[in-house]
């Protein structure tokens, strides 16, 4: 079941199977669209997660989402917007700062191909009718489109949606991983033995912050890329001592932090008799210095793990393509995920939180069923068979007798 604009809400709310479920009388007039907007506006996406957090509880009782085993992923979800009604930002600032307004007539037309042609940093465009949704690459097509990103937990077990949050389309899925973590414990009752995501989580401080939990992380670390002729792999941290040592056994010391690591520098007397300056150190520096993440030896054990991964390490991984992957494939295909239905993040949101219920009653169903015998399970089916085809014989009844009356 898809989520639905007010107006087609109201508008499928008169089959008398909905009337019934939502306790309307067929005489009873139904609320106007603009009164559930104005409903959806006061209770706010908080209520609505409470309502997605009732249907977690409904699966823990019964058994269905354990919470031993959880899949992290991301996905973009397109914003409700026109591709006309994007725009560049501060586009005449950046041009006056560039001095491309005083460029002569070809080198002019140089640089507006190229900022034409650009769809990251200082060209990207924004959205002027919903400001909260900002230009993600979508990997399909691989373009920037205006999105909102979808961070999701899900259980190992069935399937159960155990958290969710929904930001704008740049957040990183590294800055939300640990939070999901969390707040599945939280929902479950129990700490995760083993969390599971794709190489965009590959980050020195999720396996860190997982480590720290006592979570299993199952995540394929990347390599280190080679920016340079003397790459990063080629100098050794040595966690005892605290220090780096570089390919010809220089000692690199701490001496400066950032946001997620340091800085260490080497000694210029020292680089200046290496016989690898010229291609260790870059142009106009007498010392070599590299940043090194907080949580770089979880990121180095992270690394040899991927180099031998067990029969049920692989297992795991292969379960998160079809159980997080498959998830908002389904939501996007059957629940209408793939695009936003409304502008604004908190309206995308509640959209979220609905349709992350909708499919846990749908594996709260599923388990349901399973767990009755065989003959209990065809005879709820037939019923429910019988009740929809009661419902269509007297709704065609009563169109035959509206036909009837209306040609005497």
């Amino acid at each position: 079941m898809r989520l639905l604009q007010s107006r087609n809400a109201v508008r499928e709310g008169g089959a008398r199977p909905i009337r019934w479920f939502a306790g309307y009388g067929l005489h009873e007039a139904l609320p106007d669209h603009s009164s559930l907007t104005r409903i959806r506006q006061r209770w706010g996406a908080e209520l609505f997660r409470r309502i997605f957090a009732r249907s977690v509880q409904a699966c823990v009782k019964a058994g269905i989402a354990k919470g031993k085993v959880v899949h992290i992923d991301a996905t973009l979800i397109r914003a409700d917007v026109a591709w006309e009604s994007l725009g560049e930002r501060h586009a005449d600032a950046v041009l006056a700062q560039d001095g491309d307004l005083s460029m002569p007539g070809e080198d002019a037309a140089r640089r507006q191909a190229e900022r034409d042609g650009k769809q990251t940093g200082r060209y990207k465009k924004v959205c002027l009718t919903d400001p909260d949704a900002t230009m993600a690459t979508n990997a399909r097509n691989r373009r920037l489109e205006p999105a909102y990103k979808q961070h999701t937990a899900v259980d190992d077990v069935f399937g159960v949606v155990l958290d969710l949050e929904v930001t704008t389309g740049q957040a990183n899925e590294g800055d939300h991983v640990l939070d999901r973590v969390d707040a599945a414990a939280a929902a479950t009752g129990r700490s995760a033995a083993a969390v599971t995501a794709d190489q965009g989580y590959a980050y020195g401080k999720v396996y860190g912050g997982l480590e720290e939990r006592g979570v299993d992380p199952v995540i394929p670390a990347k390599k280190e890329p080679a920016r340079s002729r003397v790459p990063l792999p080629r100098f050794r941290y040595d966690a005892r001592h605290d220090i780096l040592k570089c390919p010809k056994g220089r000692v690199l010391r701490p001496q400066r932090q950032t946001e997620h690591g340091r800085y260490f520098y080497s000694r210029a007397a020292e680089c200046r008799r290496c016989p690898i300056r010229g291609d260790c150190l870059s142009k106009g520096r007498v010392n070599k210095a590299v940043v090194v993440s907080d949580n770089l030896p979880a990121l180095l054990r992270a690394r040899r793990r991927k180099e031998r991964w067990s029969a049920e390490d692989a297992r795991l991984y292969q379960r998160h393509r079809w159980r997080s992957e498959g998830f908002h494939g389904e939501a996007k295909s059957w629940h209408g995920l793939a695009r936003a239905i409304r502008s604004g993040l908190q309206n995308m949101r509640i959209q979220a939180f609905l349709t992350a219920a909708a499919v846990n009653l749908k594996r709260l169903a599923t388990a349901l069923c399973a767990l009755l015998d065989p003959h209990a399970s065809a005879r709820l089916i037939l019923g429910l068979l019988a009740i929809v085809a009661t419902v269509a014989k007297r709704r065609a009844a009563g169109f035959a007798h509206s036909a009837s009356a209306h040609a005497a």
